[in-house]
């Protein structure tokens, strides 16, 4: 990992945060239950008169369902909770791309991104066996880009090129026309301008930031061909022209990432109108991304 100034204060900044902290931000403790009931009577229960088949039913409740347990998930953020084995985290190439990712934010807080981060690394390692570009449409600050270039070791003798589309303004979206407007306020996760996007990635090489409104600047990028594509547009209509546009340039075995498919109604609706209309099967995940793998 190779840091300029203003990543450098950044990782300081953080390292100085993890140093005061304590504990397991992502573990959960406490109890839960399950405000569930069941009158469902089998063929044993059926047997029996009817008067006790109540108590039955209350007890058979209580134990499987209202007698409350311990959490036992293992993780917790993002929107999911699991039990899941977590043993990707300790593994030095995630810790590393992970870290990279909270850099490029800028913030000390871990914002608790592990599995989407994994997710995309995992995408993007596969995507390397595929011929074609890296694209990514909503690039912000670059976090999620920054973990998948960290976690790349081949990448600089690689002749792929990462295409970073975004306005790299920090304002909110207009929910109608898709646009940055400084009424809508200013956004922490977006990116405050091009130039410090462009330092923060400025460690790697064949990195093309273009800046404009999608799919207006699709062109600009001269893609031919796709082996990973990541969109996170927060706009329905914007992501699914891009998509549209950009699919039949993904090759056969070459993935798309969709950030928000299961975490907003109005895209996660579009997205599956689409997949209807290219004939592709989007994976919903456990922090609400899609993944596509062509076919």
């Amino acid at each position: 990992m190779v840091l300029n100034n203003a990543n450098l204060d950044a990782a300081n900044r953080i390292i100085e945060h993890d140093r005061l902290t304590h504990g397991d931000q992502f573990k959960p403790r406490g109890w839960y239950w399950h405000a569930f009931g069941s009158r469902f009577a089998g063929p044993r229960i059926l047997k029996l008169p009817s008067f006790v088949r109540a108590p039955i039913f209350f007890l058979r409740n209580l134990r499987f369902y209202r007698l409350p347990r311990r959490i036992p998930f293992a993780f917790d953020a993002d929107g999911m909770a699991t039990s899941a084995i977590t043993g990707f985290l300790d593994r030095p190439s995630f810790v590393s791309a992970y870290f990279r990712m909270r850099v490029a934010s800028r913030a000390v807080v871990d914002p608790g991104l592990q599995w989407r981060v994994h997710q995309a690394m995992w995408c993007a390692a596969n995507c390397m066996k595929i011929e074609g570009d890296f694209v990514e449409c909503g690039t912000g600050k670059g976090l999620m880009m920054s973990a998948v270039l960290d976690s790349l070791p081949n990448w600089e003798t690689s002749d792929k090129r990462l295409l970073l589309f975004d306005t790299f303004s920090p304002f909110g979206i207009d929910p109608l026309s898709g646009k940055n407007l400084e009424e809508f306020g200013t956004r922490g996760t977006y990116a405050s301008d091009i130039a410090d996007v462009a330092q923060n990635f400025s460690e790697w090489k064949r990195i093309e930031l273009i800046k404009g409104f999608l799919p207006g600047t699709l062109h600009e990028g001269k893609i031919e061909k796709i082996a990973f594509l990541h969109v996170d547009l927060n706009h329905a209509p914007a992501e699914t022209a891009v998509v549209r546009a950009l699919w039949p340039k993904i090759q056969r075995g070459g993935m798309m990432l969709l950030d928000d498919y299961a975490q907003v109604l109005e895209q996660n609706e579009a997205m599956n109108e689409l997949s209807h209309e290219l004939s592709f099967e989007i994976l919903t995940t456990g922090t609400g991304q899609g993944i596509v793998v062509k076919s």
